[in-house]
């Protein structure tokens, strides 16, 4: 009965945390805070890392594989052995392959893997011959990364966190890290306000950070925009850009300059309801100081988040806030492995490269490796998927995703669930996603594998097996090895431990070449991506030039695009969302830890004090709150948090039965974070 200490990786936020599972015969007791190793977190975890193996041990895990008896959505299931579960679901493919080609199938990814399970997803996609290939990722990233891409030619985080410590202006916009990385707040954020630094929030709520900040910008949900393109018309009109960076490193600037001139921010007053000298301030204080730009989904989660993105990525580049030290720009994955998936290519139109599928080249390459031929049509994104269900789309494979309630506007994705012919989800727990499976599979959680892991700072770090999974729970990996041999696709799939995948992975995609297994397992603190030879890797990018063929930094005009839905007399109110700091993504996990559940028990919605009196309603009232959607009965939380004409509501719970799924035509990014709503008091 030793104990044995397995350092792991956190499996919740993007910070990276390192601690110790104190394993006890494959089981975990409790956790030891790691100090002695450089991590991120120096030995300290939030709410959520304290608590973080507590789900594993729930009596609902997953633990044989289910096959339906009951109608989809119902949730009746039998058990059946692996070896029924296999053929089963390689027949189906086999027959839909046959019937309707293999474009009629789709998978899906998962930010709540590792990076190794993401890349065998990949290849089994291709392997198969589909680009139907996605992870709910899309719903946090896809507004920032091509934004980033098309400015700077690549798209993670510029610097690690220590810059932001570094940094002389803080600007948090969109996010809210005093709750949804604590950890991260306390070691870096904090410790720039102590050196000086000064802090400026953007957000219509008050969040719990808004306490250290000089100033807080609360602008209507989904109306960022109109201040990012005011911040960028002040600082050119002003002339307080980078000249010399912006002649040296960048191109487009006069046809920005044009695009930007009539955003005034008396304009964008008028649109945003933030004062016009208050947009003023911001723009100078940006133009003056070492920044570290924080972002987050409520930047993103926007149908006009691409324009939003671009412009903040012109901002940081015409201000030179980029490729030194000091500075910080980039977006805050909402999960450890959001960069798993992204960079294992987990997208309809990428290989794990890094390159396109249309790159004749590029798949000719990746052909030689691999040993089989990859499509060279471009795949559906998640949204145009589930919109497919039943059409296009036949079967969709869903490796830990729970769309039916991740996805915006639940109700209708439900329905389009059940007009599938076959879907199969791999998961720990039977999901509200997994109800609608013809079949699941039992896959072991993050603590009863070893993998690796990437952070928001691109740091590339190994977690270890730290407890064994219940019942026949296989990890995710092995599942899709076992699956490719009965598709007659074993040859391609020689894998006996996850070290093997990474030593692959090390040879297909270039950014990871140093990171093998042995060089991660000598160094705890990881290293940062690109690291294209064992050591440090990358810290800071751009240092001397941009990842765009002629090396600049390409400035793109953008418009304004107001939100695809706007309050009216029917529906007076915006709805927004937020995450709590003590539950992640849609709960499947921290519903499942007891301590967790204890202290946020339930879903609430927050409403401005003006705002309660003009509809009656007190703190604690039961509340109906209503979207052209669909409606939900909550309580009132009545609280000076959140600015008059909106509403804001947690998202873990079922928020997304009322959102938006109107798409943008470019990213495919549905509106989750600005709609127009209504409440009223319910009587009990």
């Amino acid at each position: 009965m030793a104990e044995k200490l397995v350092p792991v990786v956190c499996p919740w936020c993007s910070v990276g945390c390192r601690f110790y599972a104190v394993s006890v015969n494959g089981y975990i007791r409790r956790i030891e805070f790691d100090y002695d190793h450089p991590t991120v977190n120096r030995g300290k975890l939030c709410p959520k890392g304290v608590a973080s193996y507590q789900f594993i041990n729930s009596s609902k895990r997953l633990k044989k594989p289910l096959k339906r008896v009951g109608e989809k959505g119902e949730g009746k299931f039998e058990e059946i052995s692996w070896d029924e579960a296999y053929r089963i679901i390689a027949e189906k493919i086999k027959e839909i392959k046959e019937t309707y080609g293999p474009e009629a199938i789709a998978f899906l990814g998962s930010e709540k893997i590792t990076l190794e399970e993401n890349y065998l997803v990949h290849k089994l996609s291709k392997a198969i011959g589909t680009n139907h290939l996605d992870f709910p990722g899309r719903y946090c990233q896809y507004s920032n990364s091509p934004a980033r891409m098309a400015v700077f030619g690549s798209a993670p985080a510029t610097n690690p966190f220590e810059d932001v410590a570094k940094a002389e202006l803080i600007v948090i916009w969109g996010h809210n890290p005093a709750e949804t990385a604590p950890v991260f707040f306390g070691q870096y954020i904090e410790k720039a306000l102590d050196n000086g630094a000064e802090m400026v929030v953007i957000d219509p709520r008050a969040t719990r950070g808004h306490k250290y900040a000089s100033m807080h910008l609360k602008p209507y949900p989904g109306t960022d925009l109109a201040i990012a393109l005011a911040l960028l018309n002040v600082v050119i009109s002003e002339e307080l850009y980078d000249r010399e960076f912006v002649q040296e490193r960048t191109t487009g600037f006069e046809e920005l300059k044009e695009a930007v001139k009539d955003y005034t921010p008396e304009w964008a007053e008028k649109i945003s309801g933030v004062p016009a000298e208050d947009i003023r301030k911001v723009a100078r204080l940006i133009a003056t100081k070492r920044t570290a730009l924080l972002v987050n989904e409520g930047m993103n989660q926007h149908v006009n988040g691409f324009e939003m993105a671009v412009a903040l990525a012109n901002l940081i580049a015409i201000t030179g806030n980029i490729g030194k030290e000091g500075v910080w720009s980039g977006v805050f994955p909402g999960a450890q492995c959001g960069f798993c998936a992204a960079m294992s290519g987990i997208a309809p139109n990428k290989l794990p490269t890094g390159k396109l599928v249309t790159d004749e080249a590029a798949r000719a390459e990746l052909e030689r490796l691999w040993g089989f031929k990859i499509p060279d049509w471009v795949g559906f994104d998640l949204t145009t998927m589930i919109r497919e269900a039943g059409n296009k789309i036949r079967m969709m494979y869903i490796v830990a995703g729970n769309i039916a309630k991740s996805a915006p506007n639940s109700g209708w994705v439900r329905e389009q669930l059940k007009k599938l012919d076959f879907l199969v989800v791999q998961d720990i727990f039977l999901t509200e996603t997994a109800k609608y499976a013809d079949i699941v599979l039992p896959a072991a959680a993050w603590f009863e594998k070893t993998g690796t892991a990437i952070s928001a700072e691109r740091r590339v770090q190994r977690t270890y097996k730290a407890a064994e999974a219940p019942g026949e729970a296989k990890p995710d990996w092995l599942i899709i090895v076992e699956l490719a041999k009965e598709l007659g696709l074993g040859e391609y799939f020689k894998y006996e431990h996850p070290d093997e995948i990474l030593r692959e992975i090390n040879s297909v995609i270039p950014v990871f070449k140093g990171a093998t297994p042995e060089y991660l397992a000598e160094h705890p603190e990881g290293c940062f991506f690109p690291c294209t030879e064992p050591g440090e890797g990358t810290k800071v990018l751009f240092k001397k030039g941009f990842k765009t063929a002629d090396g600049k930094a390409h400035l793109q005009p953008v418009k304004w695009r107001e939100p695809p839905e706007m309050p009216d007399e029917e529906y007076p109110l915006w709805l927004t969302n937020f995450r709590e700091v003590g539950h992640w993504h849609t709960g499947t996990m921290t519903f499942e830890s007891p301590s967790l559940e204890k202290r946020w028990p339930e879903e609430y919605v927050m409403i401005n004090p003006k705002d309660a009196e003009k509809y009656g309603i007190r703190s604690g009232d039961l509340v109906k709150v209503e979207t052209r959607r669909g409606s939900i009965l909550v309580r009132a939380e009545v609280t000076e948090h959140v600015r008059e004409g909106v509403i804001a509501m947690p998202w873990h719970w079922n928020v997304n039965f009322l959102t938006l799924d109107v798409i943008h035509e470019k990213t495919k990014m549905a509106e989750l974070k600005a709609v127009a709503a209504r409440v009223r008091k319910v009587e009990e």
